[in-house]
């Protein structure tokens, strides 16, 4: 079959040794992130639904479910994780995939590991190969296809990709398992999610499964269509792999919803720093966005899908709390004080905002105070790109206080310590050891 053998040969060959301390530094940020993601997800309907629905279809094996006692096959386990990696909305990114890499590639490449008891090294290794494959599958899909691709169809590319590397799989059965994955991903009409938001969300969870089944399909025998990386749209994306590492340009979100509505309350942000802002005084708000924010939801959310794919609720929920977290996406969907905020917000389209998607999510707000005072934001960019980063300690925080409510202060500092010496552990079910001890 057609094959990329620049792509071939680099995940055949890839290994964390190679790495610079900063990238390094970036897979580390990278893991630690999304594994605090998938631990604060557990506590979600949609985790429950898909560990029920997991445990009944696929069958007992080696692979963990984080926070549950179950362990299933790697498939079976891999979509549940994804699903709580990506239940709050508070994973990783890269803006030029529209989407969330970590969330498929980290569920999927964990679950073959401890199948396969690999080294932490090993571990880190296909976590790296996943994320360079899977972020620039996701660039490939959009340069390629006319519409908005959910992250489980590129995601999926990037899952079998690291899954390859630790079945230890060479030359042609790479190809397999790549044009595997892309055919059986989740090819989905994403906007539609997000005008009626779903726990479909980014087909992460389908997604995922895909590329594990895509890989050990492969290993089999199984042939596949030559993938995205063999088409005209794709040349000039793999000739940097191994050099320039796409996972340096993840962005990071400090708050839990839609990163298309996260420029607004960074505009909301800006203001309160120059300004006292009553929330009862407020008369009107005017959010200025691009076309694909003003797409998000605007009304009253009854499932916390719909308070994540809002555009006023998380706006609302931040002036009244100074945050939008798990409490609020979870716990606050029905406050008063949230709704009556939305009531004042309205929307408006901004070419110059939308020249700028999806190189930068930009927007900015107007505040018109009952008094007569009116307050307008800067243009303001979502916080947590690579090129507006949030700083180590804010990334540190982030990662505790995601996952100390469930594990606790000591084992939450345990897990940490844990993370940053994986590279040292001779087996990476030491990783799931400590979250399950952790979470005892």
């Amino acid at each position: 079959m057609k094959a990329n053998n620049s792509l071939i040969t680099y995940i055949e060959s890839e290994s964390i040794k190679c790495l610079d301390g900063g990238t390094f530094t970036s897979l580390k940020e990278a893991l630690a992130d999304i594994i605090a993601c998938t631990i604060a997800g557990r506590n979600t309907n949609a985790a429950e639904i898909s560990k029920e629905f997991a445990v009944s279809q696929w069958g007992t094996g080696n692979s963990s479910l984080i926070l549950y006692r179950e362990r299933l096959t790697t498939a079976g386990a891999a979509f549940v994780n994804a699903t709580m990696a990506n239940a709050l909305d508070l994973d990783d990114g890269h803006r030029l995939t529209k989407g969330h890499p970590g969330a498929v590639v980290f569920p999927a490449v964990l679950a073959v590991a401890e199948e396969n008891n690999i080294s932490g090294e090993e571990f880190l290794t296909a976590l790296l190969i996943g994320y360079e494959v899977g972020i620039r599958a996701g660039i490939a899909a959009h340069l390629s296809r006319p519409d908005y691709h959910c992250t489980g169809s590129w995601g999926a590319v990037g899952a079998a990709a690291g899954v390859s590397y630790i079945l230890g799989l060479k030359g042609n059965t790479i190809g397999n398992a790549l044009g595997n994955a892309e055919y059986f991903g989740a090819y989905s009409p994403m906007m539609r999610c997000i005008e009626h938001p779903s726990m479909l969300k980014d087909g992460i969870n389908w997604g995922c499964m895909a590329g594990v089944s895509a890989a050990h399909l492969a290993k089999a025998g199984y042939t596949g269509i030559p993938s995205l990386f063999t088409q005209k749209e794709a040349e000039g994306l793999t000739h940097d792999l191994g050099k320039n590492y796409r996972v340096n340009e993840l962005y990071y979100k400090p708050y839990a919803c839609c990163r298309w509505a996260q420029p607004a309350i960074e505009a909301i942000r800006e203001i309160q720093t120059k300004n006292i802002l009553i929330s009862t005084n407020i008369n009107k708000i005017v959010i200025h966005t691009f076309t694909e924010s003003a797409a998000l939801s605007k009304g009253y959310p009854e499932t916390t899908e719909e308070a994540q794919y809002n555009l006023f609720f998380p706006v609302a929920a931040f002036i009244s709390y100074g945050e939008v977290g798990p409490k609020q996406i979870l716990d606050h969907l029905d406050d008063p004080k949230i709704l009556s905020i939305m009531d004042k917000i309205s929307v408006v389209i901004d070419q110059q905002l939308n020249e700028a998607f999806p190189e930068k999510a930009l927007g900015m707000v107007k505040i018109l105070m009952q008094d007569g005072c009116n307050y307008q934001s800067e243009i303001m960019q979502a916080r947590g790109d690579y090129n507006y980063p949030l700083k180590a300690e804010e990334k540190k925080d982030k990662f505790f206080r995601l996952t100390t409510p469930f594990l606790g202060k000591e084992p939450a500092q345990r897990l940490s310590e844990t993370i940053q010496n994986l590279e040292h552990m001779k087996s990476i079910r030491e990783l799931m050891i400590a979250i399950e001890a952790s979470a005892t």
